[in-house]
């Protein structure tokens, strides 16, 4: 591999780790990102003032304050050289200078090794040791209580000490303005997080709808609202709602009149097959009959419009205990295992339906069934073990598709119409949870669903 391949597939490993991390730190939410797209612009600006301040405004403004005081030290340095006074009534002259300058002066005769002493100094200070220092004498500057500065001066004459108060040399605006724009972006983004707060429940709102209506719920109040675009989106699904329930009802009753047509021949076949003489033929006849009847009811059992029942609470526990014990009635053995009370949101007789042509699929192909009833991942959970031979990987997802029955001949007595678990799928999926198929600890096939538990918004 040549030097440049190298350098590009790393530079690509570089690039897509780059991206994968964006990724994985960008919000999921919509009112996160739109948080953040309001945070990020507020805080780079904030920035960009605070670093032009601080370069152009505060540091002119502290250099200057450093510059008087040290024009005002230069004074009373030229009155110490110039004046001829004891120590005592120099300092009494300076004392009251000091006053005017709002220092603090005081003038040692004797000389001091200021070289060797340690120097704490404010880091807003720097500006005011930088022009004391250019007066060309030995230099001295170190914090004191209160954040005052003590500058020690070695002149030829003796030792000058001034006590400069912070207020001399720091300029406070750099408070206020930093109070000033904290203050205004707080309240600047609260006033645009109030306005995307607005927009933000326009679009929770028709994606709770859809979720409602994805899970069967036709008998709900919804308006569209919010942006313009939003309330476009809005009213397509309430078209689209409104078309899915007229498909429906459309679809039911034309389902309704060719069960009628179909049956009143099949009654007439059956009554004359009831009045003609028993033979084999007869038989045969009257087993295809039944079988036609069944096969009937079976697609008019998958076809049904499964949005008429209204959702109410349901308790899975009682629900499972009156399945159990009609099974157990038709001397089918299963067993109930109830972890907890799991209440949901469901269809009752849909939900029954469901469960039944599971149970019902299990006592049809196994010996022996078990039902597991809990919560996992803030869902209720059904699991329904066989020891019966299961069902290959490689065909349970063909399983859930309509008709499909593993068993090739259309023998409806070894296997009925296929429509069972398919029946059991809609069901679940409408409710909003999910269904699916793997290997049991008995031996033989595992059915587990889900579903989403009672809350106080549904």
């Amino acid at each position: 591999m040549t030097f440049i391949a190298f350098a590009r597939r790393a530079w690509d490993w570089v690039r897509y780790g780059f991206k994968s991390l964006l990724k994985g730190l960008r919000p999921k939410g919509l009112r996160n990102r739109f948080v953040l797209i309001i945070l990020l612009p507020i805080v780079f600006l904030q920035v960009i003032l605070f670093s032009f301040f601080y370069n152009r405004h505060w540091d002119a403004v502290s250099r200057r304050l450093a510059q008087d005081i040290a024009g005002e030290i230069a004074a009373v340095i030229h009155i110490i050289d110039n004046v001829s006074m004891p120590p005592d009534e120099l300092n009494a002259v300076l004392e009251q200078i000091g006053q005017e300058m709002q220092l603090d002066i005081a003038f040692v005769p004797a000389r001091s090794d200021i070289g060797r002493r340690k120097q704490k100094r404010h880091y807003s200070s720097a500006h005011l040791y930088a022009e004391i220092r250019q007066m060309d004498y030995p230099t001295a500057m170190r914090e004191v209580a209160g954040q005052q500065q003590l500058v020690t001066l070695q002149l030829d004459k003796g030792t000058l000490k001034v006590l400069v108060p912070r207020k001399r040399f720091f300029s406070s605006t750099v408070y206020a303005f930093l109070l000033w724009m904290v203050g205004s972006s707080f309240f600047l983004f609260g006033i645009a997080y109030l306005f995307m707060k607005n927009q933000v429940r326009s679009v929770a709102r028709l994606a709770r709808a859809m979720g409602r209506f994805g899970m069967g719920q036709t008998n709900f109040p919804f308006k569209p609202e919010g942006a313009t675009e939003v309330r476009q989106a809005g009213m397509s699904f309430v078209q689209m709602r409104d078309r899915i329930l007229r498909y429906l009802q459309e679809r039911t009753a034309m389902l309704a009149g060719v069960s009628h047509d179909i049956r009143t021949p099949l009654a007439r076949m059956k009554l004359e097959l009831e009045m003609m003489p028993p033979g084999a033929s007869v038989s045969d006849l009257q087993a295809d009959v039944a079988e036609m009847e069944k096969m009937l009811a079976g697609y008019l059992e998958f076809a049904r419009n499964e949005g008429r029942e209204n959702m109410e609470s349901v308790v899975l526990n009682t629900l499972l205990q009156d399945i159990i014990h009609k099974h157990r009635k038709m001397k089918k053995r299963v067993d109930l295992h109830e972890e907890q009370i799991v209440a949901v949101m469901a269809r009752p007789n849909d939900l029954l339906r469901a469960i039944t042509n599971i149970l019902s699929n299990a006592g049809r192909y196994a010996r022996r069934a078990r039902v597991t009833l809990g919560i996992r991942n803030h869902m209720a959970r059904i699991v329904v073990d066989d020891d019966g031979p299961g069902i290959p990987e490689h065909k349970r997802a063909e399983v859930f598709k309509a008709f499909y029955r593993l068993e090739e001949s259309r023998n409806t007595a070894t296997g009925g119409v296929g429509l069972g678990l398919t029946i059991a799928r809609d069901i679940i999926l409408s409710h909003g949870g999910t269904i699916s198929l793997s290997d049991s600890p008995l031996g033989g096939l595992r059915v587990v669903m889900a579903l989403p538990l009672k809350t106080r918004e549904t």
